[in-house]
């Protein structure tokens, strides 16, 4: 009876030590998961960026938003040019005070500042220029179509850009430098063609 009642509570004693282990097991399962995942959160690449909007600059607290963009020659009819007429009607710039000379052009750029921010932010003309694919670059026109000002949060300004290019170029960025940092988009407008204006 002795033997009997001692190996009865042997084998009581065994049973919580198998179930002791499967809670451990399980537990070991489920921390070796958990750290799997964290695991791969740590060494998987980090997501992407949202898509940029064609046009879209920021930088801080601005967003530079170009509108449209076109050039501006000396032919004194706009749009294509009739068959009727060879080379355009060429106006020297001295009848047009201000219009570039002979073998520029002449870049317009409509662009929409905001300040997105709760902090006035300013700007200022010699923030933007051109470049092309070569890396030249020319600055805005001066005296500049706007001067340097700041906006309130929540305000919207729009800015008219002119910028006098050779006629050769035919790639431009608009390049913004502000908040320290350098931005640029395409300027999605072609140079007209060219024209000859000799009269030969």
């Amino acid at each position: 009876m002795a033997g009997q009642g001692s190996a009865g509570v042997r084998r009581r004693s065994r049973a919580p030590s198998r179930g002791a282990a499967v809670l451990i097991i399980g537990l070991a399962i489920v921390i070796g998961v958990a750290g799997f995942v964290l695991f791969l959160s740590l060494v998987a690449p980090p997501r992407p960026d949202p898509p940029a909007v064609p046009g879209r600059l920021v930088a801080g607290d601005l967003v530079l938003e170009l509108q449209g963009a076109g050039w501006i020659t000396h032919d004194d009819i706009g749009g294509p040019v009739p068959a009727s007429v060879a080379n355009g009607f060429q106006m020297p710039a001295s009848m047009m005070p201000g219009m570039p000379d002979p073998g520029i052009h002449r870049l317009y750029l409509e662009a929409v500042l905001s300040n997105t921010g709760a902090a006035e932010a300013g700007f200022a003309p010699r923030d933007f220029s051109v470049r092309s694919g070569t890396g030249a670059t020319w600055p805005l026109d001066q005296p500049a179509t706007f001067e340097a000002a700041s906006l309130r949060p929540g305000q919207t300004r729009s800015l008219d850009m002119l910028f006098d290019v050779p006629d050769s170029v035919s790639r431009l960025d608009l390049v913004w430098q502000h908040s320290g940092q350098l931005q640029s988009v395409q300027v999605g407008a072609t140079p007209p063609p060219f024209h000859d204006h000799s009269g030969g």
